[in-house]
């Protein structure tokens, strides 16, 4: 096996061993120890693959935020009707439970004043979700099936600002239906946009 594979592989299953920790303990809880029990490997050889522990948090973090990000990219390019790919990205943004991976992503915000290195994710996240939403709102715009009552991108920050909102709701222990939420949500995007969904 190639030397640059192997170690590829082993960082990523240092990476999933530390996914494993946060979804089980909470990623505050992680830490060298914890992630090398899990992974059954010396914290040395955390470090070895790992400079530092904030470098497995941060690629661990990116990952999350790319395979997030992805199944969002996908439902936009699968689904051609603007109504319809508005509701999908909705229904994607907040899901029945809320996975360990999702809670990881949250959780890491709270990291963030001492571990500024994951800012620019959360930062490019945000962004490309946005973007996203505002690609569907410009060609369902563009198309007559939107009439969007304010600016397109106002309406898209909107959008995952809401969406992020009612995804740290359970995270807090506020019990809402998720399917309520969703409505709620779509609702708004009604409104703003002018159109039924």
């Amino acid at each position: 096996m190639n030397p640059s594979t192997k170690q590829a592989q082993r960082r990523d299953a240092l990476v999933a061993a530390l996914r494993r920790v946060a979804g089980e303990r909470g990623i505050l809880q992680a830490n060298v120890r914890t992630v090398a029990a899990e992974a059954e490997v010396s914290a040395g050889s955390v470090l070895y693959y790992f400079p530092t522990f904030d470098d497995l948090v941060a690629a661990a973090v990116e990952g999350v935020l790319e395979e997030f990000y992805e199944r969002r990219r996908r439902i936009a390019e699968e689904v051609a009707d603007p109504r319809e790919r508005l509701r999908a990205m909705i229904e994607a943004g907040i899901p029945d439970e809320i996975s360990d991976d999702l809670r990881i992503v949250y959780e890491s915000i709270a990291l963030l004043p001492e571990r500024p290195q994951l800012r620019p994710l959360h930062r490019s996240i945000v962004e490309r979700q946005v973007m996203l939403y505002r690609t569907t709102l410009e060609i369902g715009a563009g198309i007559g099936a939107f009439r969007p009552r304010m600016p397109v991108a106002a309406i898209a920050r909107n959008l995952v600002a809401l969406e992020d909102s009612y995804d740290l709701y359970p995270l807090l222990g506020l019990g809402l239906d998720r399917a309520e939420c969703r409505r709620a949500v779509l609702d708004y995007a009604a409104l703003a946009l002018d159109c039924e969904l």
